[in-house]
């Protein structure tokens, strides 16, 4: 990713409050396009919101 797609990264993830810094979106996402790092992220961010969910519905 370049820079402005990881600043956009950040961003989009930080509007989720799942806040990020350049070298952690570097090395977990940095080989990744952006729409395929933003798919992956959102997709962990649901299902950790869902266990969640399940936990405090128990």
């Amino acid at each position: 990713m370049t820079k402005v797609e990881i600043d956009t990264f950040i961003e989009t993830m930080g509007e989720l409050n799942d806040p990020w810094t350049q070298e952690q979106v570097q090395e977990v996402y940095g080989d990744q396009t952006l729409e395929e790092a933003l798919s992956d992220r959102k997709s962990s961010v649901s299902k950790l919101a869902d266990i969640i969910g399940k936990t405090l519905n128990r």
